[in-house]
């Protein structure tokens, strides 16, 4: 499986398509706990980024209705660094930049594909709204409850857009030391608007922010 961006900025419509380069994919399966947790380091850190701004990337994280499983396999064919281009996502620009793919323990057809940033966010809103500008969407973003009495400003915003045939859901996070794009591609796109589970997704977003603040797994 290999994973291409369609639209240009953001983070939003992707393709399935078969293959994909094996030495990546050896690569991403034999990181380590501590690698994945430095990628940001190499993946656009911005000068004024704080030590220990990055987020974790945790093998297990804690959701409804099922646990969700990092997939290293996946995340070096969706993410490769020769193709990367932190440029390309405004809201995320001056954070420690890392990607990561998740998919439901109990339905490993659906993918994740989550591209986050730590650092200092001084206007969580306004990067929530950089995210979803360049996206045709198909139903209006609206935000959902982040699950998080604590998380004073922060956002949660959940969308659907229409790409190469299919209804695509995003889920975009911020708050004032992270934010993160989380876009449901596989079984979680669908021909078929009526059949996008955005409000899982929420779900799914909510428990990622979660556990990759505190690097654990929930």
């Amino acid at each position: 499986m290999a994973v291409v961006l369609l639209a240009g900025g953001g983070f939003l419509a992707w393709s399935m398509l078969g293959g994909g380069d094996d030495t990546e994919a050896r690569q991403g399966q034999g990181q380590s706990q501590s690698q994945r947790q430095s990628q940001g380091q190499s993946q656009g850190q911005g000068e004024n980024t704080p030590e220990g701004a990055k987020l974790a990337i945790p093998e297990v994280v804690k959701s409804t209705p099922a646990e969700l499983r990092y997939d290293a396999k996946a995340t070096a064919q969706m993410y490769p660094p020769a193709k990367r281009d932190p440029s390309s996502y405004l809201e995320l620009k001056g954070l420690a930049q890392v990607d990561s793919v998740y998919q439901p323990k109990n339905n490993p057809s659906v993918i994740l594909g989550v591209h986050t940033g730590g650092g200092t966010v001084s206007d969580p809103a306004q990067r929530v709204q950089e995210a979803f500008a360049p996206n045709e969407m198909a139903v209006v973003p609206k935000d959902f409850d982040l699950q998080d009495p604590d998380a004073k400003g922060a956002v949660l915003r959940c969308g659907i857009s229409k790409g190469g045939g299919s209804y695509i859901p995003l889920c975009v996070w911020a708050d004032s030391t992270s934010v993160g794009d989380v876009v449901g591609v596989g079984d979680a796109s669908s021909s078929s608007l009526k059949k996008v589970d955005l409000k899982t997704l929420a779900q799914q977003t909510s428990d990622l922010r979660k556990a990759m603040r505190s690097g654990s797994a929930g």
